[in-house]
């Protein structure tokens, strides 16, 4: 579970921007950031230095990412949501987050929706087992079609209230979280956010993708054979031809000859941070 106080120091949420219409931010902590900085890992130099030592890119326990996304204002009811407001005056209202904590060597990854959204717990229905009535709500057969409100228990309000946070924020749910690839019995982990992975959500897996996240003997981003970048259509089921990995990493992704004594390295995973793998600067 994420201490409030470590959520805190990413809180308030600032100025949306990063995607082109401006709706999603990433924002980082302390902890990951100076993992970061000190290393030069934001930089293609600091990240060849790492690729040809043979050294694993690890942040530190307690590095945090929180990756938002906002609708102006007055399109919502801006009552009910938290509302930033930009250097030039222009309000936005946040409508979904992801949260990642490196309390577990391959991060713990949880995703929040606005009750309000449509289709907040599709396909994988919504979980919450510490701070919901409901803990769990099955998917709905029709898709897009709101959800009841996530009303949230006595242990869970008495937690806001004493780190003295808007009630605004009991109107934003966990749909669900996840700490491995795969289920004890080896079926495929899935999440996904109806806003953030809009038109995926059905395949979507958090921790998948983000292990995708590398760089080759240059530094630079790299797609190794295996990556479905842009999806193959046969493979992708959804009709937008827009899906996710999930399940276990391939080894192809990382090696040219895996589990063999001769396999050699065409990628280094970036510890489930894309931005390292595709904003590095420099030559």
């Amino acid at each position: 579970m994420l201490s409030l106080p470590a959520l805190q120091q990413l809180a308030p949420m600032g100025l949306p921007h990063g995607s082109p219409d401006g709706s999603e931010e990433v924002r980082r902590n302390q902890a990951t950031f100076d993992y970061i900085v000190c290393n030069q890992l934001f930089t293609k130099a600091g990240l060849r230095s790492f690729y040809n030592a043979g050294r694993p890119i690890s942040a530190p326990v307690g590095a945090m990412e929180v990756k938002a996304n906002w609708v102006p204002a007055d399109e919502v009811d801006s009552a009910d949501y938290y509302v930033s407001e930009a250097p030039d005056g222009k309000k936005y209202a946040l409508v979904a987050m992801h949260i990642i904590s490196k309390v577990l060597p391959n991060w713990t990854w949880a995703t929040f929706e606005h009750q309000n959204n449509p289709g907040r717990c599709d396909y994988t229905g919504c979980h919450d087992a510490y701070g919901a009535v409901v803990a769990d709500v099955d998917a709905n057969e029709v898709l897009d079609r709101p959800y009841s409100a996530c009303a949230k228990n006595d242990a869970l309000k008495a937690v806001l209230g004493s780190a003295g946070l808007s009630p605004v924020w009991e109107h934003y749910c966990l749909k669900g979280s996840q700490t491995d690839f795969v289920s004890a019995t080896g079926v495929p982990t899935q999440l996904g956010n109806s806003v953030t992975e809009a038109g995926f959500a059905d395949t979507s897996s958090c921790i998948t993708c983000h292990a995708r996240a590398a760089v080759n003997a240059k530094g630079i981003k790299t797609t190794p054979a295996g990556f479905v970048d842009p999806p193959i259509p046969a493979l992708c089921p959804n009709p937008s031809g827009s899906c996710s990995p999930n399940g276990a990493p391939d080894p192809n992704w990382f090696w040219t000859n895996p589990g063999k004594l001769d396999q050699a390295a065409v990628a280094m995973p970036t510890d489930f941070i894309w931005s390292i793998a595709r904003h590095a600067i420099g030559h």
